[in-house]
């Protein structure tokens, strides 16, 4: 299983530099916000998300997977 990371950004003057700093660490854009959404960030934020890799295998489930498929 894959696992992302999500992180708000508001826009301010150095947005330009900030995302191409960001984007070099492997941060992607997937949304941007309105005023009308000021309760989940604020008015106009990126909302950004990064793959972390495989998530770890959680003890025990190790057989369940196996007998799954």
């Amino acid at each position: 299983m894959t696992r992302y990371e999500y992180k708000v950004i508001d826009t301010g003057k150095r947005i330009e530099e900030e995302l191409n700093e960001l984007g070099a660490q492997g941060w992607r854009v997937v949304a941007v916000t309105t005023k009308k959404q000021l309760m989940i960030a604020p008015p106009q934020a990126l909302i950004l998300m990064r793959e972390l890799g495989p998530a770890l295998p959680m003890p025990g489930r190790e057989s369940v997977l196996a007998t799954a498929g």
